[in-house]
């Protein structure tokens, strides 16, 4: 995958998570309790993952050449 797409999936996703912290908390849902809220922190949480990753394979080839 492309690395500008990730990072433009890694904002989206983020804003999404953003939306439901926002809502949770304004209907006075502790977040940790909110199903909705940390499957979508789980989701961005992966995404953050493949950014580093894809980040370090960048600057490894960097490196060899």
């Amino acid at each position: 995958m492309k690395k500008a797409s990730l990072n433009d999936r890694l904002e989206k996703e983020q804003e999404k998570l953003r939306k439901l912290g926002e809502e949770a908390l304004k209907n006075g849902i502790p977040l940790t309790q909110d199903e909705e809220f940390m499957a979508q922190n789980r989701k961005v949480d992966a995404l953050v993952v493949k950014v580093i990753k894809e980040k370090e394979r960048n600057r490894k080839k960097q490196q060899e050449r």
